[in-house]
């Protein structure tokens, strides 16, 4: 089952007349069993098996980090009827509603394509000798880094290279044996430049996995590195200023109308530069999502 905060769950609760905290708590575990029965009921071979209970963890953690920022963003909302009309701050309370509304739609947005992934994951459950295979059949579709299955692809893809590469080395071995040709030097040459640039994807996605991403907030709106969609995204409360907007577009950020937010590609390279970007702007002060009550900076 969820354990969300549960400070935050008491003090939603506390700020609303129907325990609102309590109801997004039975909200994130409904969700949760939702998965856990979908899958639960599926006919999976053993790979699938393995994939599904990797996707359950996987999840849980997704539910658990998006119900507490709900939570976190309700916890500043007080309903009229609760606080009464007496120099009730509307104009505020309207904007964290908006901001409760936009984490709503990220959530929804996010388990959509948490289940399109995982559907994704079960149909390509090949092993990886069967993926080899595939690429010995002349099978060479390119490996996008928002494949659910990118790693276990590349590695295949990098055995079945390697393998290519030492049938041209025994190759020129037994030409140059028969006094017969060898292969063109650029053959090797595209072998191992080929080899190389699998090695070095496989490099930048094992970084990526060791790299700490949590998300922040600024004081108009908040940073996400979101996993699920290979994406760094800023959610601004207002439309920010064309000073930043500039900015935002000098570092490779677009609008995405669809996510109401700017967004580019997630990279260790994306990660340190918008944490450094927040600071060369200077007026926008970023902090960690579960220290929004401090008032230390993120440390870059």
């Amino acid at each position: 089952m969820i354990e969300l905060d549960k400070d935050l769950v008491r003090r939603s609760d506390n700020q609303s007349m129907y325990n609102r905290g309590t109801h997004i708590q039975d909200d994130a575990n409904h969700e949760y069993q939702r998965f856990v029965e979908l899958y639960g009921i599926r006919e999976l071979n053993e790979k699938q098996l393995e994939i599904v209970n990797k996707r359950k963890e996987q999840f849980k953690e997704l539910i658990t980090d998006s119900y507490n920022e709900l939570l976190r963003v309700n916890a500043n909302f007080v309903p009229v009827n609760v606080a009464g009309p007496a120099k009730y701050p509307v104009e505020k309370m309207c904007k964290v509603q908006a901001k409760i509304d936009n984490t709503l739609y990220t959530i929804e947005d996010k388990i959509k394509r948490f289940y399109k992934n995982t559907d994704d994951m079960l149909k390509n459950a090949y092993t990886k000798e069967e993926i080899i295979s595939k690429y010995r059949n002349g099978y060479n579709e390119p490996i996008s880094s928002d494949d659910p299955l990118v790693k276990e692809k590349l590695q295949a893809k990098l055995e079945f290279l390697e393998e290519n590469h030492q049938s041209y080395l025994n190759y020129n071995k037994k030409a140059r044996k028969n006094n017969e040709d060898p292969l063109p030097p650029y053959v090797l040459a595209n072998s191992n430049q080929n080899i190389k640039s699998v090695k070095n994807r496989l490099k930048q996605l094992e970084k990526m996995d060791k790299l700490q991403m949590n998300d922040y907030y600024f004081n108009n709106g908040e940073v996400r590195f979101d996993k699920e969609d290979n994406r760094v995204k800023i959610f601004f409360d207002e439309k920010p200023s064309q000073e930043v907007i500039e900015e935002l577009k000098s570092h490779a950020y677009r609008w995405s109308p669809k996510g109401l937010c700017w967004q580019r590609k997630l990279t260790p390279d994306a990660i340190y530069m918008t944490k450094r970007m927040f600071a060369d702007i200077g007026s926008l002060e970023i902090k960690l999502v579960h220290d929004y009550t401090k008032e230390n900076k993120m440390t870059m």
